[in-house]
């Protein structure tokens, strides 16, 4: 299962549990077992930047790119 970076039995058992709720489950956000990274301040701030345009926040660039957002403060 690369595309999903998981192990077989539990893509089975997702399958399993889809076929029991149905899709229109609200818990449908499987997130395994691993923690969140990132905090709702931080996501926020990351949304808030990238959908302001750069010479707003005093940047020299008209758009944005990935190691841009990265390098902002």
């Amino acid at each position: 299962m690369q595309l999903v970076e998981t192990d077989e039995d539990t893509v089975r058992d997702v399958i399993h549990w889809l076929n029991e709720i149905g899709l229109a489950c609200p818990a449908l956000r499987w997130a395994g077992d691993r923690p969140r990274l990132l905090s709702d301040d931080d996501e926020g701030f990351i949304v808030a930047t990238a959908t302001t345009r750069p010479p707003k926040l005093v940047q020299p660039s008209a758009r944005w790119s990935i190691r841009k957002l990265a390098a902002y403060p």
